[in-house]
């Protein structure tokens, strides 16, 4: 799906975006940025997930489950 938007540019940057990317079109150079930032946003919340599972895997071996999830732990 395509939607017509009009926005300001920073044509200063957006000519440094464009050679970077390599891109000879305004649009082709916002619309490979928007992807660029989102498999960027993606990979990184990917990232931080499977850290946060790793770490919760490892849990098990230096703390007692059973007494963290028992009311003993909030006394």
């Amino acid at each position: 799906m395509t939607r017509r938007t009009t926005i300001e540019i920073d044509e200063t940057l957006l000519a440094r975006a464009k050679k970077a990317l390599g891109s000879k079109t305004t649009r082709a150079t916002v619309e490979e940025s928007l992807r660029r930032a989102a498999e960027g946003a993606e990979t990184a919340a990917a990232a931080r997930s499977a850290g946060q599972r790793r770490y919760l895997e490892r849990l098990g071996s230096h703390a007692d489950l059973t007494v963290l999830g028992s009311e003993e732990m909030w006394r």
